[in-house]
């Protein structure tokens, strides 16, 4: 007959059930405790606490004791295991070796995961499926496939260069470091391999970062239910994470917000178990964390020393656990250290160009612009506070990595670049929402299982978990509706202002400009890719000259004169330039915008200069 166990990480959590046949021709009696606390009674089947590869021992509570005899098991209630007594396996022939348990528990840690794990991750990737299609299919009714943000080009262009063999030089000759995030565009240099026509490359990211949006939706899941031990409420948190307003908005917006995610819950998902075999891993994902944007750090300067002094508490330290620490910070350095190097080389500064261009310190209009849209947040999103709250007791228990990283990530924006993490939908934000979601709803049900008194009869408790569940969807769930609904027309409308006007203006510099030809660009994503001209960056992200040159407006000009640059791309309203040129430019082509809610400015515009009539 069917057995049901669950193997216990040994943190009270990771529970995963096992189904499988045992049939044994000799009979013997199985007596347990379960670690961690977890019965489950379902007909006959008995849910336990194991530990892999270790004696059976844990708190005493109610549990089965199982008579194998001739292919089948039976299962008869037992109340005479004493408190703290260690589980022992009888037979009546002789009792169980330590070799031969290990075998059998190594036997039930390589089975597949039952049929609720198999739910669990299936309904994971159909809702987040399901919100992609959505999304796509409303974009699909207001343009043709692109990209949300004009930075998401800036990716593809850089991955272009690793394909053409001549990687992070933006410019023909001119090394770069402005690719926030290497990995992102090493990953979508493969695309290259299939197609070099630009609406197949939009297809290809949204099909690279639906699956990285998959897998950290299934991540998502996984690491609620080690919390909480329920899969109903996995499922909730995956509702909550991909139902977020700008959650599945940014995901296909191009941009590396897929791939950093990932990392950052494949992190926190290792984080979680103690065992030392995961330190080298939990390193790689550090690196990789960096590698896909340089907040990825926090992963290592933070993280993984509370996971040290956590272990301390738990007493599970000794200089090998030591040796092992020291390892995640190797491993993490050794795959973050070709990046570090290319930076140092090319600027002398071991973080990219876009990170020096936008951190700063803020100004008081920035910090009031994000002190409002907080409180309007804090409204419109009971989660937050709930995530705030519920993370502290999330913390206590020995799980505290989402809250950290969610906090710290919210401290870093806040002190070094307020307003820049408000634009383009608050996209640097939205890791921070998304790891508060998966604190607030363990959080909010861990709260609720310590505060309401356990009742005795089992409907009793099924109404309690069932109560417990719906305060979840009407405190985290249903407030994230309107805003998703309301975020799939403007997906679409911000693809359609990227087409119409970056990507339309790029097509036509090809067009209609020599090859030859520099441009002096503010917008650097598809300027670039679609006209295949040389760009100098005014803004500062992909041209170290600009970045770090401290020039005047009048040294800028005499620059851009040096390089041959002929015409400046700019939005009208920002092209402060025409007051030092006057009388030596003349606009050439322009694109307004009727329905602009993503671009910069309404208006941009193709401006030529004629330098023999300035002084520069």
């Amino acid at each position: 007959m069917e057995f049901n166990r669950t193997y216990d990480s040994g943190l009270g959590g990771d529970a995963r059930n096992y189904p499988f046949r045992l049939t044994l021709a000799w009979k013997a009696d199985f007596r347990g405790s379960v670690t961690g606390g977890v019965y489950n009674r379902s007909a006959d089947l008995v849910t336990g606490g194991f530990l892999v590869g270790s004696s059976l021992v844990g708190p005493a509570c109610s549990f089965k004791q199982a008579t194998v005899a001739s292919s089948f098991m039976s299962w008869h209630d037992v109340s005479d295991n004493q408190a703290g007594a260690p589980a022992v396996m009888n037979s009546s022939e002789g009792v169980l070796s330590q070799s031969g348990r290990r075998t059998i528990h190594r036997f039930l840690g390589s089975l597949p995961p039952d049929r609720d794990t198999s739910a669990l991750l299936a309904f994971s990737i159909a809702a987040t499926v399901a919100s992609c299609v959505h999304y796509l299919a409303t974009m699909l009714q207001w343009t043709q496939p692109g990209f949300t943000l004009d930075d998401s080009w800036i990716h593809l262009q850089f991955a272009r260069t690793i394909y053409e063999g001549h990687p992070w030089e933006y410019s023909p000759g001119i090394p770069s470091t402005g690719s926030t995030s290497p990995l992102w565009s090493i990953v979508l240099s493969f695309l290259f391999l299939f197609t070099r026509d630009p609406v197949g490359l939009v297809w290809g990211t949204y099909i690279v970062a639906t699956v990285l949006y998959c897998a950290s939706s299934c991540l998502v899941a996984l690491i609620v239910r080690i919390y909480t031990q329920e899969t109903t409420v996995g499922c909730l948190a995956v509702l909550g994470f991909v139902l977020f307003p700008r959650n599945t908005w940014l995901m296909l917006s191009g941009m590396e917000t897929p791939l950093f995610m990932f990392m950052i819950l494949l992190a926190v998902y290792l984080l979680d178990k103690p065992q030392m075999k995961f330190d080298p891993a939990i390193g790689l994902v550090a690196g990789l964390a960096y590698l896909s944007r340089p907040e990825g750090v926090l992963i290592l300067v933070l993280c993984v020393p509370m996971r040290f002094v956590i272990l301390g508490f738990r007493r599970d330290l000794s200089l090998r656990r030591l040796a092992s620490f020291l390892s995640i910070g190797a491993v993490a350095f050794l795959v973050a250290a070709p990046w570090i190097a290319y930076c140092l080389s090319v600027t002398g500064l071991p973080f990219p160009d876009t990170f020096y261009a936008k951190v700063h310190t803020p100004t008081q209009y920035e910090i009031d612009v994000w002190s409002f849209w907080w409180n309007v947040w804090l409204l419109e999103f009971p989660f937050i506070t709930i995530a705030a709250i519920t993370g502290v007791y999330l913390a206590a228990k020995g799980r505290p990595y989402p809250w950290l990283l969610a906090v710290s990530l919210l401290l870093f924006y806040r002190l070094n670049a307020p307003y820049i993490a408000l634009i383009n939908n608050a996209r640097y934000l939205v890791p921070v929402f998304d790891l508060l979601v998966i604190t607030s709803v363990p959080g909010l049900v861990l709260t609720l299982r310590r505060i309401l008194p356990l009742p005795e009869r089992p409907k009793a408790r099924i109404d309690l978990k069932i109560l417990t569940h719906a305060v979840v969807i009407a405190l985290v769930v249903i407030p994230l509706v309107p805003g998703y609904l309301a975020q799939a027309p403007f997906f679409g409308n911000a693809v359609k202002n990227i087409n119409e006007q970056q990507v339309h203006i790029g097509l036509w510099l090809r067009e209609n400009t020599p090859e030859d030809a520099v441009l002096a660009i503010h917008d650097a994503g598809a300027l670039r890719f679609f006209s295949n001209r040389s760009v100098i960056d005014l803004a500062g992200l992909i041209t170290p000259a600009i970045t770090h040159g401290n020039m005047t407006t009048i040294e800028t000009l005499v620059y851009l004169r040096n390089q041959g640059c002929d015409y400046f791309v700019f939005f009208d309203e920002l092209f402060f330039y025409r007051f030092f040129l006057a009388g030596a430019y003349e606009k050439i082509y322009t694109v307004h915008l009727e329905d602009n809610v993503i671009s910069g400015r309404d208006t941009m515009s193709v401006f030529f200069v004629n330098w023999t009539e300035t002084s520069y």
